[in-house]
């Protein structure tokens, strides 16, 4: 079960001019949503599993599209930790739409229409009011406990019938404008207006292979890896090019290179680096390039790379974990030939422990584990590896 929301020292609830904003993010990866939220937005947040709570300057909340490691945004509405369910099922819901339409909806509403920019009105205020005028909307419920007495769908009707008495909204399912997510723990009850109907992690990619890793994975393996301007950083096995896009995007100040042995992942590489500069409507091309190569006998220069962030095969449904234990240290050996040594490193997300664990004694002469941290990757425990370059030359 997840745990409760500390808002111990937050204001947004209480002070007209802030709000509390939830994010949420890849389990494992929230001390660097901490880190951007403070360096993009100078607010000060909290952990929590998955997701990070702060407050913000109610009128710079649209800069927090501009964050890359978050998947999903929030703006909450109410809050509280000692919410009394009654003892059946019907008073039950009742309860959490009279919770529901006890809050300040106005402020929570007004960030939301900043964001979406709307141009509607979010209350019906007469018969004359045109229904083009007023957003459509859903309500989601999602709840952990065992004294709850009715179903998530049920609650969403009760909830979103009183929301849609209270406001006239549109009562839409798909392509909705607005979002009214309604969270039940044993005590706790809050409810948020979502800030993205589009995951974040929708926004770089345009041409997607077999087994395209998540943008916001991407930005968070770069945020990890300290790239310092001029930097030049090198996924050998880039696919669709993830990474390398992403960081791109970062303003890292680093070039971004991405290498890939099937001519389908290179030439979708190409593509999406292309696409984004219109996506985005850039003014220039990103700081990256693509190539197609085999990882085992790259055709860079000794010594010419800064870092290397790589999503590893996992050995499930690309390649197998036997094939992983011979292709980890021979592409980690094979790595060492382009780093630069003392100052290089390496970050490395793989799902198969094992094998890089057996590696270590293979590459201990050219790297040295850092660090390494679990995440929860698509349902599945990957492992964060980062490691540092040696002293020793790379010998032939």
């Amino acid at each position: 079960m997840a745990e409760p929301l500390n808002l111990d020292g937050f204001r947004g609830l209480v002070d007209d001019k802030l709000c509390t904003i939830e994010a949420s993010c890849n389990t494992g990866f929230e001390f660097l949503v901490l880190e951007e939220v403070k360096e993009i937005l100078g607010c000060e947040g909290r952990c929590h599993r998955g997701r990070v709570i702060f407050d913000i300057n109610t009128e710079d909340v649209p800069k927090t599209l501009k964050l890359r490691t978050v998947n999903n945004l929030w703006v909450l509405v109410g809050h509280t930790g000692k919410f009394s369910y009654p003892a059946e099922s019907e008073d039950q819901l009742i309860s959490l739409a009279d919770y529901a339409e006890s809050l300040p909806w106005d402020k929570a509403l007004q960030v939301w229409k900043d964001v979406m920019k709307f141009k509607g009105t979010v209350i019906k205020e007469d018969k004359d009011t045109k229904v083009d005028d007023v957003p459509s909307f859903r309500c989601s419920c999602y709840r952990t406990g065992s004294n709850h007495k009715f179903k998530s769908s049920e609650a969403q009707i009760s909830v979103g019938g009183r929301i849609h008495d209270i406001f006239g909204w549109n009562v839409k399912m798909k392509d909705y404008d607005l979002e009214v997510v309604m969270n039940c723990d044993i005590d706790q009850v809050y409810v948020t207006i979502a800030l993205t109907n589009k995951a974040l992690f929708n926004r770089t990619l345009s041409h997607l292979g077999f087994l395209c890793l998540k943008p916001t994975v991407c930005a968070c393996l770069v945020r990890f890896a300290k790239i310092e301007p001029g930097d030049v950083v090198l996924d050998p096995m880039c696919g669709g090019g993830s990474i390398p896009l992403e960081g791109s995007q970062m303003d890292t100040g680093g070039y971004f290179i991405g290498g890939e042995i099937s001519p389908g992942g290179a030439e979708r590489s190409r593509k999406n680096q292309t696409d984004i500069s219109t996506l985005h409507g850039l003014s220039k091309v990103p700081l990256m390039d693509a190539m197609q190569w085999d990882a085992l006998h790259p055709c860079l220069r000794d010594n010419s790379v800064d870092v290397i962030i790589s999503d590893l095969p996992f050995g499930k449904r690309s390649g197998s974990k036997a094939d992983n234990r011979v292709l980890y240290p021979r592409t980690m050996n094979a790595m060492a030939r382009l780093v630069r040594p003392s100052t290089g490193r390496a970050v490395l997300l793989t799902q198969d422990k094992t094998s890089m664990f057996k590696t270590f004694g293979k590459i201990q002469k050219y790297w040295k584990l850092n660090r390494y941290f679990g995440i929860n990757i698509g349902g599945l425990h990957g492992l964060i590896f980062l490691f540092n370059r040696t002293q020793q030359n790379f010998e032939s």
